[in-house]
């Protein structure tokens, strides 16, 4: 055999083994995009969790330091 005729036997043997696998091409880009989209979207959604947990606890320490001042306030200008 020569090399030509051994390439396309090669090929014909991957296409006929493989070929049932075979994934479009554009289908298989197109996962990949939605893929990349779930992933900065869970990106942001951890992000923006954090960061409303943080805001909540730091307004939570300003309101009681108010509270405790007030109360302060109160008993010791009575």
């Amino acid at each position: 055999m020569e090399k030509e005729e051994i390439i396309v036997a090669v090929q014909e043997a991957i296409a006929k083994e493989l070929g049932q696998y075979k994934v479009n091409k554009e289908i298989h880009y197109l996962d990949h995009l939605w893929i990349k989209e779930m992933r900065e979207w869970t990106e942001s959604i951890k992000s923006e969790f954090w960061k409303t947990v943080v805001r909540t606890i730091i307004r939570t320490i300003i309101i009681f330091m108010l509270i405790g001042f007030g109360i302060w306030g109160v008993k010791n200008f009575k």
